[in-house]
């Protein structure tokens, strides 16, 4: 079978994660992807911990594309990716709005090129307003669109906000921006015609924000089945481990469902657990009851099926690493061993997609800086040895591929 993908061509210029994760699903969709780095490579690359010489973080994004190391800021170098848009389907950039003007490759100049280019550029906040040329990471895009505020003021830590360790500003962009470039190219397929796609991570952040309507009402009631309710309670097992028991045991219903499965009939004439209300202001001795309960089982299934209701779900706290261990990881194929080349290899997860006729999926390589220059370079530009040694001596192609990986 085929992949959805293979006779699309994406020049990736991106750096870091939102652009990253977008092109490495192209990837995995069957885009041929070539990732076009300055000489100084992604910032990604020099991220620990490192296996051969190669950041795990880098593997996790970029594993699938080849890698092409170009100096744009050089007139020949210009030219060169003008050469290549003209081969290319899609262009994919994070970039500040200005700096594809300013190294004159703005969408004007590569549709003159090529008309049937897709351009996606992914920013902060959006082109053409006055926020555009601010820089954006994820931890201030957090701090901006308020998930930084309101998971501190309903974790009860306004005095201390934290960030969290995920970058789901980067990669909700990089989701957005994917469908944005499919909804592109499928519309291509219609008109012939390229075009412009721009991407910002603060409305991507604030689109995936399922409370941000509710935030935005200024209500946030104590009782009754609103958002937010995915704020778990999480108890400890006998065995010393830890599960997450996916209700609100406050709910009339839930109270219901916890009454029967401890035998607490007495709960029923409790004044503290009356009511929703009464649950809610009572709620550590309440959840103090049922974490007694709780200890007496040793793991997630054993506790799900003495509460037997199919709509509560146990679930033990794991590690990536303890769920790569388990069955359904083997089954579902959901991590991938890229090989670096001698020996070694990072696992990464698999993208989630599969198709009943076509295949998807990783390819399981992964290229140091400029390690596919002459490969690249030849096959989609025809450049023969000549040329390939002068772009190299002028500084216009660079690469830095490890000894080892050069005599593999």
């Amino acid at each position: 079978m085929g992949r959805p993908l293979s006779d699309v061509v994406v020049l990736d210029l991106t750096r870091a994660l939102a652009g990253p994760i977008a092109s490495r699903l192209l990837a995995d969709l069957g885009a041929e992807v070539i990732k076009i780095e300055p000489p100084d490579g992604d910032l990604t690359r020099a991220m620990m911990p490192r296996v051969d010489g190669m950041s795990t973080y880098f593997v996790h994004y970029n594993a699938g594309k080849e890698c092409v190391s170009l100096d744009l800021t050089q007139p020949e170098g210009r030219d060169l990716f003008l050469r290549m848009v003209e081969k290319a389907d899609v262009v994919l950039e994070n970039y500040r709005p200005e700096v594809m003007k300013k190294l004159d490759l703005a969408y004007e100049t590569l549709a003159a090129r090529n008309p049937r280019i897709i351009v996606a550029s992914i920013s902060g906040w959006g082109h053409n307003n006055s926020r555009a040329n601010q820089g954006a990471y994820a931890s201030a895009l957090h701090a901006e669109a308020g998930i930084t505020e309101m998971v501190a003021r309903r974790r009860g830590e306004q005095d201390h906000p934290r960030n969290d360790p995920m970058s789901h500003s980067d990669t909700y962009t990089g989701l957005h921006a994917l469908a944005a470039l499919l909804a592109a190219l499928y519309q291509r397929n219609r008109t012939g015609k390229g075009q412009a796609v721009e991407v910002s991570m603060a409305e991507s952040t604030l689109m995936v924000n399922d409370l941000a309507s509710a935030e935005l009402l200024g209500e946030d009631p104590p009782v009754g089945f609103r958002a937010g309710q995915n704020w778990s309670a999480i108890y400890k097992l006998r065995s010393g481990r830890f599960v997450n028991i996916t209700i609100d045991a406050t709910t009339g219903g839930a109270f219901a469902i916890w009454v029967k499965a401890t035998g607490r009939d007495d709960w029923r004439n409790d004044p503290r657990f009356a009511t929703q209300a009464d649950r809610i202001a009572n709620l550590e001795a309440y959840q103090a009851d049922i974490a007694t309960w709780v200890a007496n089982f040793d793991t997630a299934e054993e506790l799900e099926k003495a509460i037997g209701v199919s709509t509560v779900l146990a679930a033990e706290v794991r590690t990536v690493p303890d769920l790569a261990a388990t069955e359904w990881a083997a089954e579902r194929g959901a991590f991938v061993d890229v090989d670096l080349g001698r020996g070694t290899s990072v696992t990464v997860p698999q993208s989630p997609w599969r198709f009943s006729d076509a295949d998807s999926g990783l390819n399981p390589i992964v290229g140091f800086r400029g390690e596919h220059n002459r490969e690249v370079l030849t096959r989609l530009l025809g450049l023969g040895d000549d040329e390939l040694a002068h772009l190299s001596a002028e500084g216009i192609i660079s690469s830095r591929v490890p000894e080892w990986r050069r005599e593999a």
